[in-house]
């Protein structure tokens, strides 16, 4: 957008004072690769001012804060897979077969043909996030990368299965005038609850990539506190070549490691950066535009404690789509058999079995959503205890160290640990979050994989 001829005066100067301010703070910056962390507090103030500089002065960027409990209503709003599918549901239920049927068929033609449209941008977002999960060398990214390939090489499925659905609503509108009355009221009731279905798929997606995206900023967070630990032991491993203590390649060693974790650093916020385009994508926002990812909500023990199981089964049961689809079959072969058509007596029987079946596993799912819950409540409650301990040896090696009775390097052993314990309860603090979302999804019907 800067480099359009609309703006050519603006971008002159615009372009030039980048060129000149980068200029400057590449003669501050020391060679070889440094992130933003790790620069000087100087070098990092003029950093933020040619930002805030480039920000305000092009119109083509825009930022949007987006936080975890808007996504539902953002994927409503601005989701283009949504808004097709929404059109077309419209479409169908202002249907008229008494009319020509040609317009319609067009208008569905159409909508197959953004669909189609939209399903090669998830294949195109899959297969970066899977490019992206072979170059990751931290395997809990390689494992976040990997499932985000997957969620979108679902949503991409599914949005298949969207233009099949169209498809075999172009294939009922060209049936007779009566029999498309007929088959167009039970397609308006199945294309609802195949929307809602396609609408909480994609909102799972999104809530997904979002705690992806800050399990990610604590890996980031717990890699520069290595690189940091690193940088220490470099300056005591100097120290001890230059009085004989350390050899030469001990000095190597350690420095080659510090340019693998530097590396690493560098990969994990370009994944980073790449879920945070990604999320962008699916909640319907333009390309220019760059979110910023807030935090998510604490699961207090209250809320925990305020479940019913009981009645949020009878509610998963009640919502869940699978269990709908086996109770349609039921119906649909009961009212073949009342009217003699093709169904026989042991359809229905085989009918019944598969739903009761479904109600079963249904119910164990369920079930086992409320366990994960339950131990991951636990497992928060321990890892608390951890910190607490961690807390307590932290100030232990405080008053050592002001009384010299440690080295720098073991006080901040202790510093990097109470570091890590608070890392590992914002790591549990996140697994609650997803297993109490889990479950709550499960409750409107959303039982894993099922939906």
């Amino acid at each position: 957008g800067m480099f359009n001829e609309k703006n050519s005066k603006l971008d002159s100067k615009f372009i030039e004072h980048i060129f000149n301010e980068s200029y400057k703070i590449k003669q501050m910056i020391p060679k070889g690769r440094i992130a933003y962390e790790f620069l000087e507090p100087s070098v990092k103030e003029e950093v933020n001012k040619l930002v805030s500089y480039i920000i305000e002065n092009n119109e083509d960027i825009k930022t949007q804060d987006v936080f975890f409990n808007s996504i539902k209503n953002i994927v409503k709003e601005n989701n283009k897979n949504v808004k097709s599918f929404q059109e077309t549901l419209s479409g169908i239920i202002s249907t008229d077969v008494s009319k020509q049927f040609k317009e319609q068929i067009q208008s569905y033609e159409f909508q197959n043909t953004l669909l189609e449209l939209q399903a090669k941008k998830y294949d195109e977002s899959a297969q970066n996030l899977e490019e992206a999960a072979q170059l990751a060398t931290d395997e809990s990214v390689k494992i976040m990368l990997t499932a985000q390939s997957q969620a979108m090489v679902t949503l991409a499925e599914q949005t298949r299965l969207n233009i099949e659905m169209n498809n075999s609503i172009i294939s009922g509108i060209k049936d007779s005038k009566d029999e498309a009355q007929n088959k167009l009221e039970e397609t308006i009731t199945t294309t609802k609850k195949q929307f809602e279905n396609m609408t909480n798929q994609i909102i799972i997606g999104a809530q997904t990539q979002y705690i992806t995206i800050k399990n990610t900023e604590n890996t980031i967070s717990a890699i520069e506190r290595n690189i940091n630990a690193i940088k220490r032991n470099i300056t005591a491993i100097e120290k001890q070549f230059e009085i004989g203590l350390a050899s030469e390649i001990d000095l190597k060693n350690i420095k080659n490691q510090l340019e693998i974790m530097e590396s690493n650093l560098e990969n994990i916020i370009s994944q980073k950066n790449l879920l945070i385009e990604n999320l962008s994508i699916t909640l319907g926002y333009e390309t220019e535009t760059k979110i910023n990812v807030k935090s998510l909500p604490q699961i207090t023990e209250q809320k925990i404690n305020e479940i019913n199981y009981n009645e949020d089964l009878k509610e998963a049961l009640k919502n869940n789509y699978t269990l709908w689809q086996k109770q349609d079959n039921v119906r649909k072969a009961s009212n073949e058999l009342k009217e003699n058509t093709t169904s026989t007596s042991d359809n229905l029987k085989s009918a019944k079995l598969e739903l009761e079946a479904t109600k079963t596993q249904t119910e164990l799912n369920f079930k086992k959503l409320y366990t994960d819950l339950t131990e991951k409540n636990k497992s928060l409650n321990q890892t608390q205890n951890n910190l607490n301990l961690a807390e307590q040896n932290f100030k232990i090696a405080e008053v050592k160290y002001d009384q010299g009775i440690i080295s720098y390097l073991e006080y901040m052993v202790e510093k990097d640990n109470l570091e890590n314990a608070k890392d590992e309860i914002k790591k549990s603090q996140i697994e609650l979050f997803t297993a109490y979302n889990t479950y709550q999804w499960g409750v409107l019907g959303v039982i894993g994989g099922q939906i």
